[in-house]
């Protein structure tokens, strides 16, 4: 993706974020991205291309910046619930935008059936990495925890834009314990000791 593109497409999600799908246009994000009138209309001709793109955008993200955490795992010795905790936080906190996007999105995807199609398909794929994750931690049916999984931490997330908590440790006490216990409950996934059960001592 080039850089103008993705300029153009992560101004959308802002735009997406702070608006919603209504006040999505080309002009809103040529504002949002600081780029000349035009360019989004130049690089993204209809807004059915444009809200194509943003969930394309966020796609890759997620394995940019939430799929490199869990990745790494093992090899900065800490725990998948550490991992995934940390995760969760910053797309209710830092990367908030993308969440709230992310829902605006799956909200029209219900009277759009195109949009929906795209999201199920990006859906597919993070879910097949989750599971491929989970298969890592012994889990017999990596496909079906990746779902309850997932499932998860999307409800432990919208429940915190909509009630809160707010503040980062907070966030660590509910979902911590909330997650271990989905994990555990996991056939063949091994948990090892990690922030769930230090924040629980703490």
């Amino acid at each position: 993706m080039s850089d103008r593109r993705t300029e153009i497409l992560d101004g959308a999600l802002h735009v997406l974020a702070e608006r919603g799908m209504r006040g999505l246009t080309h002009r809103a994000v040529d504002a949002a991205a600081g780029i000349p009138p035009g360019s989004t209309s130049y690089y993204f001709r209809s807004r059915s291309a444009l809200v194509a793109g943003c969930v394309e955008r966020l796609l890759e993200l997620d394995f940019a910046v939430e799929g490199r955490v869990v990745s790494t795992v093992e090899r900065e010795g800490r725990g998948l619930v550490e991992a995934l905790v940390d995760a969760a936080i910053a797309l209710v906190t830092t990367q908030r935008y993308r969440t709230v996007a992310r829902y605006e999105l799956n909200l029209a995807a219900l009277r759009d059936p195109q949009l929906k199609e795209a999201l199920l398909r990006a859906g597919d794929t993070v879910r097949a990495f989750a599971a491929d994750v989970l298969r890592g931690h012994g889990a017999t049916d990596a496909d079906r925890s990746a779902e309850e999984i997932t499932a998860t931490l999307d409800g432990l997330m919208f429940t915190a834009l909509v009630r809160g908590p707010c503040e980062p440790a907070a966030l660590a006490a509910v979902f911590g314990p909330a997650l271990e216990r989905a994990l555990r409950a996991q056939p063949g996934v091994a948990v090892p000791r990690d922030v769930a059960q230090d924040t629980e001592e703490s």
